[in-house]
């Protein structure tokens, strides 16, 4: 079972550079999840963890920059909100590190919750604005 599921009905933002990333960070929050169920040795996982880590910091300097293209209002609150996820997910890969080699249930209910909400309650409003800007255009 896959942690998280694309489904365009749920969380297609109407910007499809961003969409592709986030498609991207659910393959690899999936393989993540995949290989941890099969029992991948701590080096590998972290490896994963590392490679998730520097994707979502390019997506979120490529989303903040499409922001300030776009002149979104709410940039700063964003930027802000990007900076504790990180920071958070930052946390989560510590405890890992110092733990037994398994990620457990909080890892992946992070990472799922952290994407669903991100996308439909906060990308959406950018999303909206873009395809207002190209409607314009």
């Amino acid at each position: 079972m896959a942690v998280f599921t694309w489904d365009p009905k749920l969380y297609d933002i109407g910007v499809e550079a961003m969409n592709a990333q986030h498609r991207g960070l659910i393959d690899l929050m999936n393989k993540i999840d995949e290989r941890n169920r099969a029992n991948a040795g701590k080096a590998e996982l972290l490896n994963l963890i590392g490679q998730l880590a520097e994707l979502t910091t390019r997506h979120f300097t490529a989303e903040e920059a499409h922001m300030e293209q776009i002149k979104f209002a709410d940039l700063k609150s964003h930027k802000m909100i990007h900076t504790r996820l990180l920071r958070d997910f930052t946390g989560h890969v510590e405890k890992f590190k110092t733990g037994d080699g398994r990620l457990g249930a909080e890892f992946f209910n992070f990472l799922s919750l952290w994407l669903r909400a991100h996308i439909q309650h906060l990308d959406m409003q950018y999303g909206k604005l873009t395809v207002g800007v190209k409607a314009m255009a």
